[in-house]
């Protein structure tokens, strides 16, 4: 998961988001040419447009979501 702190009104966001590489090799040294030419994607942890807030004041959102809500807070 990616552990991006994105601060909103004192209270940290993280970006639900696992970023997974498209081809693996066994050896580090092939598997870092791997990654170089195959590349990787991003999986969403959680649907868009919803957001999660935790007990401890952690706002856990995807990185579509808070985009949106980065517009609506700079528009105003």
């Amino acid at each position: 998961m990616s552990m991006d702190k994105l601060p909103l009104y004192g209270h940290p966001i993280y970006i639900a988001t696992h970023v997974y590489q498209r081809r693996k090799h066994h050896k580090k040294r092939i598997n870092k040419k791997w990654l170089k030419r195959y590349g990787t994607w991003e999986i969403n942890m959680m649907p868009h447009n919803q957001v999660m807030m935790m007990d401890n004041g952690v706002i856990w959102m995807t990185k579509r979501t808070w985009e949106q809500l980065k517009e609506q807070i700079d528009g105003k």
